[in-house]
């Protein structure tokens, strides 16, 4: 051993038996128990009511986690939360029997309370959030949602303090990036939740045709390719919802169009029903269909951007 330790610990030996020799400890011990003894009796039964209760919840707690596993890292952290909540209001107890000035108290818990919150208040806001989701249930792991000022993605983890998106692009192609939004959004911006009745939405594409294309031939073509990617799709929804009391709104069996005209060109507009999942997927397979027909009509072209020049000249002999 280190002679330095051993010193050490001989001066620390000798000072505490000098200590205990000019002390009467067990007579300053006895009239600190007598003093103190109603406060101490009621923080034992304080701390130990509380420990039963906090093992009663989280039991049941538990329970529920082990029934829902698909919730149950809420449950956990739910039981979390109680028990430091319980803690507190134990501690509170026991700080106001000790202090003997009410109003004292009242002012230092105040000026504690101020102090802590104001430190605290960015975690306290996103521990606020989370209870709203957690509560609310209008966005949960697994739902494609926009968050106004963040962006567009897949959840993939839900956090006492951040919400954990698999990041899109804006047109939803993965961008292989982690966002991670504090809760406290809940509060301060809009959320769109793509899936939260159902995965399906609306989507359209506008595909743009020269003036001098057959106008009803690139009508057909376009909603004809929409209608082998997604029109089986489209009945068996129709099928299904129409018996459903909560769409009031007109329902479609198969996608439909809308013509419009620019300065340059006429374009086809076509609306159809999709899983929000595979909304790329839809729209590049129908846009190749259209570009395949396209291609084999003489009298249907697309429009593009081109400069067209008219040369005019007189012939002399």
């Amino acid at each position: 051993m280190n002679i330095r330790i051993v010193v050490k610990i001989l001066i620390l030996i000798a000072l505490l038996s000098y200590l205990l020799s000019n002390i009467n400890l067990e007579y300053t011990l006895f009239l600190f128990i007598k003093e103190y003894a109603r406060i101490i009796f009621i923080s034992a039964i304080l701390v130990i009511s509380g420990l039963i209760i906090n093992d009663i919840v989280i039991s049941f707690l538990e329970r529920y986690a082990k029934k829902m596993e698909d919730k149950a890292n809420e449950y956990i952290r739910l039981g979390y939360i109680f028990k430091y909540l319980v803690y507190s209001i134990i501690f509170l107890i026991i700080l106001f029997l000790i202090q003997q000035n009410t109003s004292s108290l009242v002012v230092s818990l105040g000026l504690i309370g101020a102090a802590i919150a104001y430190a605290l208040r960015v975690p306290i806001l996103n521990m606020a959030g989370w209870l709203v989701i957690l509560f609310s249930k209008n966005i949960k792991i697994g739902d494609r949602v926009k968050i106004s000022n963040y962006g567009i993605g897949d959840i993939v983890g839900i956090s006492t303090q951040h919400i954990y998106l698999s990041e899109r692009d804006t047109n939803l192609e993965p961008t292989g990036r982690l966002l991670i939004v504090p809760n406290s959004i809940v509060f301060t911006e809009s959320i769109s939740n793509y899936t939260k009745r159902s995965p399906y939405v609306w989507d359209y594409l506008v595909v743009h045709f020269t003036l001098d294309s057959d106008v009803d031939k690139a009508k057909e073509i376009v909603l004809s390719s929409a209608e082998e990617v997604v029109g089986e799709l489209m009945r068996k929804l129709y099928e299904k919802w129409k018996l459903n009391k909560y769409f009031k709104t007109k329902l479609f069996e198969k996608p439909f169009v809308r013509v419009g005209i620019t300065r340059t060109s006429f374009y086809v507009k076509v609306f159809y029903i999709t899983n929000v999942y595979e909304k790329p997927r839809v729209r590049s397979d129908i846009q190749y269909l259209i570009l395949k027909k396209v291609k084999g009509e003489k009298d249907v072209k697309i429009a593009y951007p081109h400069v067209k020049a008219v040369v005019e000249w007189n012939k002399t002999s």
